[in-house]
């Protein structure tokens, strides 16, 4: 299972630029990074998108249920992980068990201290222990890739949950920006991930929620 954070992503620049007259009174500015932005006249806002995230009501109804799931298969996952460890544990004991009494018989059997009839008779009975034991490990063994595919199927269906959920918020976001900022009343949305420093009043999160949210209860419906 993967051990990504859930709803992790990288931070956006949502921009909105102004019209072709603006574009044409006002000159593009190139960054470092020889990528062109654009810059125009006007206000420029941002936006926490893990705020808008983590309180919308996608995360509240949906979101917060799919993180309980990924922790109970956490869960299972490490409870798999410890019984698999103790099997192993105790078939290696049987193992180390048989191969001191083979060890043994071999010992008594050089010196003389038991028949050869014994000897065979003893041989065939740590045989059959062995073959038992063989038996047991290759249940245990074909046990465990089972439990382990169906952990590994589990795990990629939670990330697909994650990955549909986090890009209906990002439409959800999308779509609420540019329904927020139809009139361009905005020339530039900024994350605040990338924001250094700003006026407070700068900050359009809760603008933005209260549209995501509408937005959620209008697809539902």
């Amino acid at each position: 299972m993967k051990k990504t954070l859930l709803f992790a992503f990288a931070a956006s620049v949502l921009v909105a630029c102004g019209g072709k007259d603006d574009e044409k009174k006002n000159e593009a500015a190139v960054v470092e990074s020889g990528a062109t932005e654009c810059v125009v006249s006007g206000d420029v806002v941002y936006v926490n998108v893990d705020y808008i995230l983590t309180g919308s009501e996608l995360y509240a109804k949906e979101g917060a249920e799919l993180q309980k799931k990924v922790q109970l298969a956490q869960e299972k996952i490490q409870k798999a992980q410890e019984g698999w460890a103790n099997t192993e544990k105790g078939l290696q004991a049987e193992y180390n068990k048989l191969q001191n009494e083979a060890a043994k018989l071999q010992e008594d059997y050089s010196k003389g201290l038991i028949t050869t009839l014994n000897a065979q008779q003893k041989q065939e009975e740590l045989q059959k222990k062995g073959d038992a034991i063989q038996q047991r490990i290759n249940n245990y063994q074909q046990r465990v890739q089972k439990e382990d595919a169906d952990l590994q199927a589990e795990a990629r269906n939670l990330d697909e949950e994650n990955a549909v959920l986090m890009n209906r918020f990002q439409d959800l976001m999308q779509r609420a920006v540019g329904e927020i900022n139809a009139d361009k009343r905005y020339k530039m949305i900024l994350s605040a991930m990338v924001v250094v420093d700003a006026e407070p009043t700068l900050n359009i999160s809760d603008l933005v929620l209260a549209k995501v949210n509408e937005l959620y209860a209008a697809d539902k419906k």
